[in-house]
């Protein structure tokens, strides 16, 4: 599962809709204050909203410096008039059968009619049937919109997309209890009922859809006995939802669905008809937002600032994603680490010739604390004795195990504290941790490269297409970089990766990489707000597109 694309709208500088691509890794080049944060804040705010329904947040789960500021401080120009339009499209091609999405695993409905759709059908299940796909990927549109009746933002419309076609949305009015499924698109190829091949020639050949058909006549009753259509003339089911058009995702969809041809003391049981319209309604709407929440829930965020431990550093036994914000919880799993298999990991990355060679490497040792005074310290202060060793082991094994974490030099051999060596190499530990830690997902990392040499943020680059590549074997594959920097050492070892991997001469040990696996966004002002560029690569690692004039233009300057 990976995110392939974000669009923003009306969101802090970006004014008309403008899309990014993202990559295995994607990373973002600017001027400072052009607007680089507003990519990574747009994810942040989703998450809110899914995850908390809340549309006005300040402080927000990542933690750290990322106070959102609430919606007026989001809005484009703090317009309160304008809505917020967040998209976000995620690839779901390997994740067939997925239990996020239930409506890919061709389980029955009860209603026979819906088993006629083509969205039942597992890939490959039936020969005959197989061209009839699982859903591929999935697009979500969120609108927040300010109401004066609320004093408060609100969720005014939700629209999904299965396999890059809109399936239907969910639409409120700041009103509770006024939202409605609307925007069915019938005609979406998942929806029509599956034709077998052997009539699918047939001119006069036509069937009616069961989704439409359902959807219709639930409709008639709701509504007094006349089908409702909403302002544009859709078809509307009345659905209960959370804050304004956001449904509670940790329940089943709570729809009206009642059938008009069931007698009216039957008609708060739940009948055969009506379970199955809710239930496939669950799957398309539901399972497409809890998919986008379940995923942003996997997002890391490192950011630009990451604290260096102090001796005596004690770690956090439970893990608490808000730390990664300042590198603290890259710390904690660190200490945590029983087998030591992720500082092996990390120390690989650390001290290798091939990799990014800063000449220290982590050293974990574990002591015990004597308190002074105390029963086991007054046995040596008043003369220890033979009838007394029994008593000593004892005390002993009651004391505590401490560990500390330090840095070996490993050319003068010293050991010493984090705190007690340059700010650079405390501040990539972070960076490191974050990259080899056996988590899927996104991970966003400010300025990776914050006071760090020129040659080793040559070889970050290395880090970043190993956990974009190579990782792609592990079973928790997918990991996704998302990094704003200003690094030019950093994007010149990836487009030289690259260039290396077309003339098939990459150095021993080293990890290709394909044009197509990396995204390069300049994040630029201008007069209509901020714009976003995608800056394209070819095959031989060199810029398709013209960087914008004064962007690493100083080398050239300084040289010539």
């Amino acid at each position: 599962m990976r995110l392939n694309r974000i669009e923003i709208e009306n969101f802090k500088g970006v004014d008309a809709c403008q899309s990014i691509e993202i990559k295995p890794i994607t990373l973002l080049f600017g001027p400072n204050s052009a607007g680089k944060s507003t990519i990574l804040q747009a994810l942040h705010y989703l998450r809110e909203i899914l995850e908390r329904y809340n549309a006005d947040p300040d402080q927000t789960i990542a933690g750290g410096l990322t106070d959102l500021g609430g919606f007026g401080t989001l809005v484009h120009n703090h317009n309160l008039a304008i809505p917020i339009r967040l998209k976000v499209v995620i690839d779901l091609s390997d994740e067939q059968g997925s239990d996020l999405l239930p409506l890919n695993s061709g389980t029955s409905l009860e209603d026979a009619d819906f088993e006629e759709l083509r969205i039942r059908y597992i890939l490959g299940e039936n020969t005959e049937l197989k061209a009839y796909a699982i859903v591929q990927d999935i697009g979500l549109t969120i609108e927040v919109r300010w109401s004066d009746l609320l004093h408060a933002p609100y969720i005014s419309s939700l629209d999904i997309e299965l396999d890059g076609k809109p399936a239907l949305a969910v639409k409120s009015p700041p009103q509770k209890g006024r939202a409605q499924l609307t925007d069915f698109n019938f005609s979406h190829p998942l929806f029509s009922p599956i034709v077998d091949p052997i009539y699918e020639s047939e001119e006069d050949l036509t069937l009616e859809n069961p989704l439409e058909k359902e959807v219709a006549h639930f409709a008639r009753h709701v509504f007094a006995g006349v089908t409702h259509h909403s302002e544009d003339g859709q078809l509307g089911l009345a659905v209960d939802t959370n804050i304004g058009a956001m449904p509670d995702l940790d329940s089943e969809l709570k729809t009206d669905l009642r059938d008009p041809d069931v007698k009216k003391f039957e008609l708060e049981t739940k009948t055969p008809r009506a379970r199955g319209l809710r239930r496939l309604l669950d799957e398309i709407v539901l399972g497409p937002i809890r998919i986008v929440r379940e995923y942003l829930r996997t997002m890391t965020y490192i950011g630009p600032l990451r604290e260096i431990p102090e001796r005596g550093y004690s770690p956090r036994l439970s893990q608490d994603e808000a730390r990664w914000a300042q590198g603290l919880a890259a710390w904690d799993l660190l200490y945590t680490d029983s087998d030591g298999q992720l500082l092996d990991k990390v120390n690989s990355w650390l001290s290798a010739e091939q990799r990014l060679h800063t000449g220290y490497s982590l050293v974990k040792t574990q002591f015990k604390a004597i308190p002074v005074p105390g029963p086991f310290s007054q046995y040596f202060e008043q003369g220890l004795t033979e009838d007394d060793i029994g008593d000593v082991q004892e005390l002993y094994a009651l004391l505590n195990f401490r560990t500390e974490i330090a840095l070996r030099d490993s050319e003068k051999g010293i050991i010493v504290a984090p705190c007690d060596v340059g700010v650079g190499i405390s501040q990539m530990i972070p960076v490191v941790v974050g990259c080899i830690r056996d988590k899927a997902g996104i991970l966003i990392i400010e300025q990776p490269e914050l006071h760090i040499h020129p040659a080793i943020q040559v070889r970050l680059g290395d880090l970043f297409i190993y956990t974009a590549e190579y990782r792609k074997d592990y079973v928790n594959s997918g990991k996704s970089l998302l990094i704003e920097t200003h690094s030019e050492h950093i994007i010149l070892r990836i487009l030289r990766r690259i260039r290396e991997t077309t003339e098939n001469e990459l150095p021993p040990g080293a990890i290709g990489l394909q044009p197509g696996d990396l995204s390069v966004i300049y994040v630029d002002k201008a007069e209509e707000g901020v714009q976003l560029r995608n800056l394209r690569v070819d095959e031989e690692g060199e810029f398709i597109d013209r960087w914008p004039k004064g962007f690493f233009d100083e080398r050239t300057e300084e040289l010539f």
